[in-house]
């Protein structure tokens, strides 16, 4: 049983991560978009693709 509450708790915390990942990204987009862009740029460059 341990096991399978250890694997449920990792997964809610992932997805806890990823939500908060999600809010501070579109707040910074809102309030800084040059900075957004920059960020998107430097991914580009590092070689993953991003469409518009």
């Amino acid at each position: 049983m341990t096991g399978s509450r250890a694997l449920r708790a990792a997964g809610w915390t992932l997805l806890a991560a990823l939500l908060g990942f999600a809010v501070v990204w579109a707040f910074l987009a809102y309030l800084h978009p040059d900075r957004v862009l920059d960020f998107a740029s430097m991914l580009q460059m590092c070689g993953f693709p991003i469409a518009r």
